[in-house]
């Protein structure tokens, strides 16, 4: 009786689980109403409640790759206030939809992050997504953001100082 009433409890639990999942599996278009962060978007989809949508298969340059003026430039110039298609890919924690998003003229826009080199491609995240591997390799071939030798450089030289106060501190 008691293994009975377990495996019930454990039925019950993996259907609510199960069917309470959040995903966003349809492309919806929205309106981006406002830039949360460098890689996190406020987007009206027009039901009356803004969702946070962060870009999908891309990881945005860090404040020490010296990319955060240009990104801001491209957010604000570009994405804040104009209408997007968003392909959803995945529903994070706390309803944050991770998303391929596209122009209306299907322009892919996590690509002209990383064309750009404002971003990297994120295979672990996007594997079969050729265009973003495509766009990676065009950034790096024109040395472009974040594939800059002078920044790649400064990222060693600052990589090799984090190592040596490491190594001291440890030491002591």
């Amino acid at each position: 009786m008691l293994v009975f009433i377990l495996l019930f409890v454990g039925a019950l639990a993996f259907a609510f689980i199960f069917l309470n999942k959040k995903s966003e599996t349809h492309d919806r278009e929205g309106v981006v109403n406002s830039i949360l962060s460098k890689d996190a978007l406020s987007v009206d989809f027009g039901n009356g409640k803004n969702a946070v949508v962060k870009f999908f298969g891309i990881s945005v340059a860090h404040e020490s790759e010296m990319q955060d003026e240009k990104i801001d430039e491209f957010l604000q110039g570009s994405i804040l206030g104009s209408r997007f298609k968003f392909k959803p890919q995945e529903v994070a924690n706390g309803d944050v939809i991770l998303a391929e998003v596209y122009t209306l003229a299907d322009e892919y826009v996590n690509a002209i992050f990383v064309r750009q080199g404002l971003a990297r491609w994120v295979p672990s995240q996007a594997s079969n997504d050729s265009e973003l591997l495509k766009a990676q390799e065009e950034a790096k071939s024109k040395q472009a953001g974040v594939w800059n030798l002078a920044i790649q450089e400064l990222m060693k030289g600052k990589d090799q100082q984090s190592g040596a106060e490491e190594s001291s501190d440890s030491e002591s």
